[in-house]
């Protein structure tokens, strides 16, 4: 199901001509709109806890927050890659996995095995341990046509990522400001702040499964791209 639906938005992307944008600015203002919005749901016991503080005020500040945390969420996103790796590299704990780790999770062995034998064809012998992902990437990019394909999984995982801390960021503060607020004798926004927290850790994982399904589906497709295009040798002759 999660493979047709990647298919479905590939098409309906490429039909649109959307495949520079998604590329390029829809991933930053996707993570600046979502981090402005999560923001704005904390306005209301900002507004009751400071009642003094003229509440457009405080509507600058909330976007001016989210708008902050968004660009650094966004420009920081590359160390969701770290933890993908974690599970999905050359090493990860998961790619031994036939089952869905958590329920969730794509399995990784698919991946394990094309992995092998992408390194197998590949024009510079590496082991597997080795970058064999940067290589294939070489060796795929020299057939444009082929590429699209390829990559397009690649950029919807990127589109994912650059929600995940703008989701995460959020959640952090509302958590924090639900511990902290009750000290201070204001427990009337505890089950806001709760709930706000909640959602914001319920949709980061809802980005972080479909960012991990669409890596791995773009890493398949590398090297199953890579070991189904290999030169075939020619046979030896006695």
């Amino acid at each position: 199901m999660g493979l047709d639906l990647t298919r479905s938005t590939e098409r309906l992307l490429t039909w649109l001509g959307m495949w520079g944008a998604m590329r390029s600015v829809c991933p930053l203002i996707a993570a600046v709109v979502v981090s402005v919005a999560f923001l704005q749901t904390l306005t209301p016991p900002v507004v009751r806890f400071f009642p003094e503080v003229p509440v457009n005020l405080i509507q600058v500040f909330s976007v001016g927050i989210g708008l902050l945390l968004g660009l650094v969420g966004y420009f920081a996103g590359d160390s969701w890659d770290m933890l993908f790796e974690m599970f999905y590299g050359p090493q990860g704990r998961w790619l031994d996995t036939t089952g869905r780790p958590l329920l969730v999770f794509p399995p990784g062995t698919t991946l394990r095995r094309m992995r092998v034998q992408a390194a197998q064809v590949l024009p510079r012998k590496l082991d597997t341990r080795d970058d064999i992902y940067r290589e294939a990437v070489k060796v795929a990019k020299r057939q444009v046509e082929r590429w699209g394909g390829i990559e397009h999984p690649l950029i919807l995982s990127r589109c994912m990522r650059a929600l995940l801390w703008s989701c995460l960021f959020p959640a952090v503060l509302a958590l924090a400001g639900a511990g902290i607020f009750p000290l201070l004798g204001e427990t009337g926004e505890t089950f806001h702040l709760l709930a706000t927290a909640g959602g914001g850790f319920l949709l980061t994982l809802a980005c972080l499964v479909p960012f991990s399904r669409l890596r791995l589906d773009h890493m398949v497709r590398l090297y199953q791209d890579v070991a189904g295009h290999a030169p075939k040798k020619k046979a030896e002759r006695h």
